[in-house]
């Protein structure tokens, strides 16, 4: 097995770099869910071995239905977080798989781009939702980017995201750490590496309310 060069976190996912293949990956966290929800799923089936005589058919017919939904798909998510991955670049294979999600625990491959097909790796701006509310809460100043593959034909596959606090302290780490992995990415795949992305204030930005920028830094 080779030996990890480099684990960079994106958002909700991680990506680990070796000499020969690298991996994107939901983060370790994610386990916990999906263990959680077998936990309920063994306390209802238990609950319903054990108490089977006491209950009334109505609750026990609930707990039955929310235990046989309840497993699978927590039994699914568990073994996706544990050996399941998003996307696989294999350099042995000259290869990009983009696999399916928890359904497909995260091992059928639904996209199969080789390395000939691909034009470049580019970092874009990753625009975030706006969520409305009635509720008034304080707005969140963040900065995203997104990771993306571009084939010869113009598909564009999104491969991760990094978002990241928009100030002076955060805004260049998230943003070096979305380079750094588009950097990994491109030397495997041995294609150019493009930056769409804002890396400088326009001129006469600067001041009181200006957008803050990542400082710009040079790309192979």
């Amino acid at each position: 097995m080779s030996e990890t060069l480099a684990r960079i976190p994106l958002d909700r996912r991680v990506c680990i770099v070796q000499s020969d293949r690298i991996d994107l990956r939901p983060e370790r966290a994610a386990i916990v869910g999906p263990t959680l929800g077998l936990i309920i799923s063994a306390a209802l089936f238990a609950a319903m071995a054990f108490w089977s005589n006491h209950l009334p058919l109505g609750p026990l017919a609930v707990m039955l239905l929310a235990a046989l939904i309840l497993t699978p798909f927590s039994g699914m998510a568990f073994v996706y977080s544990l050996i399941g991955a998003a996307v696989v670049i294999e350099k042995r294979k000259q290869s990009v798989r983009f696999h399916q999600g928890v359904l497909g625990l995260g091992l059928g491959t639904y996209e199969l781009v080789p390395f000939w097909k691909i034009e470049r790796i580019e970092v874009e701006d990753f625009k975030l939702g706006e969520t409305s509310s009635r509720t008034p809460r304080p707005p969140l100043d963040l900065r995203a980017w997104d990771i993306v593959l571009v084939k010869v034909s113009g598909k564009r596959l999104p491969i991760g995201q990094v978002i990241s606090a928009n100030n002076d302290e955060l805004i260049d780490e998230g943003f070096d750490r979305a380079l750094d992995a588009a950097e990994a990415i491109a030397a495997m795949v041995e294609k150019p590496i493009v930056i769409t992305a804002a890396t400088e204030e326009e001129a006469g930005a600067a001041g009181d309310g200006a957008k803050r920028e990542p400082s710009a830094r040079a790309s192979p």
